[in-house]
């Protein structure tokens, strides 16, 4: 007799039930199985850097975030009256910038979304992982050394979302980063451009209301650098990838040098502010793996004193003693560098490695900088 067959009836009538009801559901599913992009999906590329590999090849990181655009002015207007803002009384030109600006936090990030990726004068084609919950796509790839011109600084691709289909606004492009030379490491806000972070409203209409305005001095200084060969520059913010149209725009338009780019991850309304662990988690796993990506590179760390750039570059000079060259940080706080705060971040480490500069200009280009 079945184990079954023994129970009582009205238990062996449960069961059974039971059963039939079980057999009429669809299988429990897996995983979410990979699929290319929809025709309303769009992938947006960060600038990464790639490096020349001992084989003659080159490898590349992508960095991609895939979503699909939504509208809900309803959050535009609340937003604006958050910040004091009335959008129906704003200037066209001002109110377009309002809107371009928050338009991809209105975006939903799309998981499990694969495309393929062709490289500019490379032979061959790679697809990419699928991406995740956040809708990022990370991935290392080597290829052979593309057929370009040699002083070339950039490798750049584009995606294939369908068959025979080549959407050339899905560009991208890495940094080439020469096995030896001088890495510009430099923060964003308040560093190169003026946002004032302390001031959480003021930060707020910078961001999204204002025009970028560059500090005094900095792209000059930075284009005194860029004239050492082989240097390259790292724009490293806790800003969110939401933001990278507008920051790309600005280090073009306010001409700074051209370079790769390390934002924060997409991120809500809810999180737009990042707590100050976030921020320097986010920096010193960037810095971390960009001086582990070129061992022989030096790298010159510049940043400001709204937030915890002393403390953070500090701790990577002490880990790393020979591998910076010089640590710049300007003054927002009223600070010169005999107060209290940079006796303590800086203890023990050479005096000559680091200075604070006044946020009126930027610090004189030396043979420091270059070494």
């Amino acid at each position: 007799m079945s184990r079954t067959a023994a129970l009582p009836p009205r238990r062996r009538a449960l069961l059974a039930g039971a059963a039939a009801l079980l057999g009429g559901l669809a299988p429990l599913r897996g995983p979410q199985a990979a699929e290319r992009l929809e025709p309303d999906e769009e992938a947006l590329f960060l600038p990464g850097t790639a490096r020349p590999t001992p084989d003659g090849r080159l490898e590349i990181d992508i960095h991609a975030w895939v979503y699909e655009r939504e509208r809900r002015w309803g959050l535009n207007a609340v937003f604006a009256r958050y910040l004091g803002l009335d959008l129906k009384n704003l200037s066209p030109a001002a109110r377009l910038r309002f809107n371009q600006r928050t338009a991809l936090f209105h975006a939903e990030s799309e998981e499990g979304k694969v495309f393929e990726l062709d490289f500019d004068g490379a032979a061959g084609r790679l697809t990419t992982p699928p991406s995740g919950a956040d809708g990022r796509v990370d991935m290392r790839a080597v290829i052979d050394m593309p057929q370009a011109s040699p002083a070339s600084e950039w490798q750049r691709f584009h995606a294939v979302t369908g068959p025979g289909e080549l959407l050339h606004r899905f560009r991208g492009q890495s940094l080439i980063v020469p096995a030896q030379g001088l890495s510009v490491i430099s923060d964003i806000d308040d560093t190169i451009k003026r946002t004032q972070v302390r001031d959480r409203r003021a930060m707020l209409l910078n961001t999204f209301a204002r025009r970028f305005e560059p500090t005094p001095g900095m792209a000059a200084f930075y284009r005194s650098l860029a004239r050492v060969p082989d240097t390259r520059f790292h724009y490293l913010s806790a800003s969110p990838i939401q933001l990278y149209p507008a920051l790309a725009d600005f280090v073009r338009d306010a001409d700074f040098p051209a370079g790769s780019m390390h934002l924060r991850e997409s991120t809500t309304w809810r999180t737009l502010i990042p707590g100050d662990q976030d921020s320097r988690t986010h920096k010193l796993r960037v810095i971390e793996r960009l001086l582990a990506d070129f061992p022989a590179r030096r790298f010159m760390l510049v940043g400001d004193s709204g937030e915890s750039d002393p403390e953070i570059y500090a701790q990577v000079a002490r880990t790393h003693p020979s591998r910076i060259a010089h640590i710049a940080i300007r003054d927002v706080t009223g600070e010169d560098a005999r107060a209290e705060r940079y006796a303590a971040a800086f203890d023990g480490i050479d005096a000559a490695l680091w200075q604070v500069f006044p946020g009126d200009r930027a610090p004189s280009p030396g043979e420091q900088f270059a070494r």
